[in-house]
């Protein structure tokens, strides 16, 4: 009786073993895929938290991007996107539409154009940079146009279909910047005078600014002698002298010392430039600045050498104002040296919801350009209306034209200009 009971005991006392065995082995489960959950839920939020904070970084250097333009008023690409590669390079793709409504009245008749703006044309491109290590950066830029129907070659002869039609390059261009010891370039780009007529901080260069042929320098002045068009366009009597532009070049620039900066470049067939440029806030003011020499060598047939410059001051209160001057020497022997004077005032001001309100006025007059004796005056208008939200710009200008050159008598040329620049 006692052994049959023993056994009994036993068991029962295996069978609720069984039993805990089996419940914690259950519980051990349930507890297992439980911080199984868990740990998915907590990657799925860091998940969550790095995209989150890609997102930022990406926005941060878009305002950053945003910023600077509206400093400098200009700009050679908009918002980058930003792709990372296995070789540790960088790329921004980038690019801007500008499309306008062009009309020009040159005392004889008037006309309406629609335009690619020449004063920040259609264009994309992209860059790579590496950062091997802490002194250095390798870079290169590929940036190409595209115009319909540009605005400073359309006219009453050529209304439509002007241009090349295709691509054309701006920069094909590769660097290596050694932090300390300044920053070397080589291929198709900007070269060192580049820009130096251009500093502008009204905020309205994207429809008017030193380079008055850009908004409508295709047009052709009225002869009231001979009632017909002339063979004298605007881009004939005006220029910025805006050193040697893009080219085939070496290029040398210095670090900044300062918020001074010197570059040098030589242009493959020949000629070269130097070239300082200032950039600094001093108190309440923004200050840019560059002057330039340039010598265009074997790569022009009329010019020998140039100086030219500019300034550019905008206050904390919105106030602005710039002043650009140059000077060249013609190859022509005999001929009188060519001028230019440009200045503008400006005011900025949050007075739209949608961004900032940019207002100007400027005012330019080019001397023996195109003849000796040519005396070309311009006064304008502009105004230019951020639209921070969709990535764009609206704006519209005014300029007045006229020429005053021995023995002929033209008709000034008035040109107003309307349109938007989207950039992605």
């Amino acid at each position: 009786m006692r052994r049959e009971r023993w056994m009994r005991c036993k068991e029962l006392f295996l069978l609720f073993t069984v039993i805990g065995v089996f419940t914690a082995s259950s519980a051990y489960g349930e507890q297992v895929e439980e911080t199984k959950r868990f740990e998915t839920i907590l990657q799925q939020q860091q998940d969550q938290i790095q995209t989150q904070q890609e997102n930022i970084d990406r926005l941060q250097k878009q305002v950053e991007a945003l910023q600077e333009e509206k400093t400098t008023g200009r700009s050679t690409a908009g918002d980058e996107t930003t792709v990372k590669t296995k070789s540790k390079a960088t790329v921004r793709i980038y690019g801007q539409v500008n499309k306008a409504v062009l009309y020009s009245d040159d005392g004889d008749d008037g006309n309406l154009y629609l335009v690619d703006n020449d004063n920040s044309s259609t264009r994309m491109g992209l860059t790579g940079t590496v950062i091997p290590n802490e002194r250095y950066e390798i870079g290169s830029k590929i940036e190409v146009e595209f115009q319909s129907n540009d605005s400073n070659l359309v006219s009453r002869i050529e209304r439509r279909d002007v241009g090349d039609n295709h691509f054309r390059k701006r920069h094909l261009d590769l660097w290596v910047d050694a932090m300390i010891y300044g920053k070397l370039s080589m291929g198709w780009g900007s070269t060192a005078s580049d820009g130096t007529s251009e500093m502008d901080l009204s905020g309205t260069s994207v429809v008017g600014y030193s380079s008055i042929v850009d908004m409508a320098g295709g047009q052709l002045f009225y002869d009231k002698n001979t009632n017909r068009l002339s063979g004298t366009r605007i881009s004939n009597v005006f220029t910025n002298m805006d050193g040697l532009g893009r080219d085939e070049r070496i290029r040398y620039d210095t670090p900044t010392f300062n918020g001074f900066m010197g570059s040098a470049s030589y242009i493959a067939d020949g000629g070269g430039d130097i070239a300082i440029r200032y950039s600094a806030r001093i108190d309440a003011f923004k200050v840019a600045a560059a002057a330039a020499f340039s010598n265009p060598g074997g790569t022009s047939d009329t010019v020998d050498e140039q100086l030219a410059g500019s300034v550019s001051v905008l206050h904390d209160t919105g106030f602005n104002g710039t002043f650009a001057m140059g000077t060249r020497d013609p190859k022509m022997d005999g001929r009188d040296d060519g001028t230019f004077f440009y200045t503008k005032f400006g005011y900025r001001a949050n007075w739209c919801p949608m961004g900032v309100t940019s207002l100007s006025m400027d005012y330019c007059r080019s001397t023996d350009i195109d003849q000796d004796g040519d005396e070309a005056d311009m006064i304008g208008f502009q105004m230019a209306q951020d639209l921070e939200s969709w990535g764009a710009e609206a704006y519209v200008g005014y300029r007045f034209h006229s020429l005053d050159r021995n023995g002929t008598d033209y008709d000034n040329i008035n040109a107003i200009m309307a349109g938007m620049r989207v950039k992605f």
